[in-house]
């Protein structure tokens, strides 16, 4: 995945920065197609940080015939594919008990887990997780964001998911220089 790689604790932490809505969809399906039952992935931003653009990605991923949507008021969506993808959106619930009573981690050894408002879950989340933090950049369209893996699994998880997207990017003709620059084939930038 273009961006910079940081190290905070054991597993990288990588930032990568979207400048376009098509570009979070490639970023969510690059997740979607590294999908593994088990997995869990957390999504924490503002109301249209590109939350569920990211997931509409991840559900092409995992070759679901349903679009994604919004979980806001129905709480959970459900997409079959290549892997079962939960999608929570925990924004309307007022407390732990709630977030308890969808029993989340119930649905890991058939499927993977996408949670959007993870705030709300404390700690009846599952521990290791890809967490990613997305915020509005200097365009409508930007998005910042930031991937870190909270163990091993979602270490691996991040990894696989890097290798997808960059293979993707190749696919459109694209690539990314060290500082993340957008490049053509050629070496010319492209941002």
């Amino acid at each position: 995945m273009a961006g910079n790689v940081h190290m905070s604790g054991p597993s990288p932490a990588l930032l990568l920065v979207s400048d376009s809505e098509s570009e979070t969809v490639r970023i969510g399906k690059s997740i979607g197609i590294a999908l593994r039952a088990g997995d869990t992935v957390l999504l924490s931003g503002d109301l249209g940080a590109g939350k569920t653009r990211l997931v509409h990605g991840m559900a092409d991923g995992i070759e679901s015939p349903i679009p994604a949507r919004s979980p806001t008021f129905v709480i959970v969506n459900e997409y079959p594919g290549r892997v079962h993808l939960s999608h929570c959106d925990l924004y309307r619930l007022g407390s732990i008990d709630e977030v308890e009573e969808l029993a989340l981690e119930e649905r890991l050894p058939t499927g993977a887990l996408v949670i959007e408002w993870p705030e709300v879950g404390g700690n009846v989340l599952p521990e290791d997780v890809l967490f990613l933090k997305l915020e509005n950049g200097d365009h409508d369209d930007q998005r910042s964001i930031m991937f870190t893996p909270t163990g091993p699994r979602s270490a691996g998880l991040l990894s696989r998911s890097a290798a997808i997207y960059e293979s993707l990017d190749a696919a459109v003709g694209l690539s990314y220089s060290a500082a993340g620059e957008n490049t053509d084939s050629s070496g010319n930038k492209t941002n």
